[in-house]
């Protein structure tokens, strides 16, 4: 697979889960936002999934590793962030979104390295 067509199906797979995440609410308390993540997990694990079958090609096999390992860091810290909301704790939940936001801008700035228009605007 060349690393246009790598990248195409990649953003096709990211922009059939944002459009999945879009259509959740937005949470108006911690307790929604709990169960928003519950919501979330399913499709950050999902889009691994499908993501990790895809194969780039072999000069970015690197990179494009780095950033599927991404997910099981955004994975990790929607966790947080939901069992901080459930414990009704907004300075943990606050803690965790920063540090979310951070890894985020890190995946992003991979996505966009290999050539991704959707998956680098998470």
């Amino acid at each position: 697979m060349t690393r246009d067509q790598y990248a195409a199906q990649a953003d096709a797979i990211c922009s059939k889960y944002k459009t999945k995440a879009d259509a959740l609410s937005r949470p108006a308390s911690l307790a929604g936002l709990a169960q928003v993540a519950d919501h979330v997990l399913p499709l950050l694990h999902d889009a691994r999934a499908e993501l990790r079958k895809l194969r780039p090609p072999q000069n970015e096999d690197a990179a494009a590793n780095a950033w599927l390992d991404e997910f099981d860091v955004t994975i990790d810290d929607v966790k947080k962030i939901r069992d901080s909301a459930t414990k009704n704790d907004r300075a943990a939940v606050v803690s965790a979104a920063r540090l979310a936001l951070k890894h985020d801008q890190h995946a992003n700035e991979v996505a966009g390295q290999l050539g991704m228009t959707v998956c680098n605007k998470g």
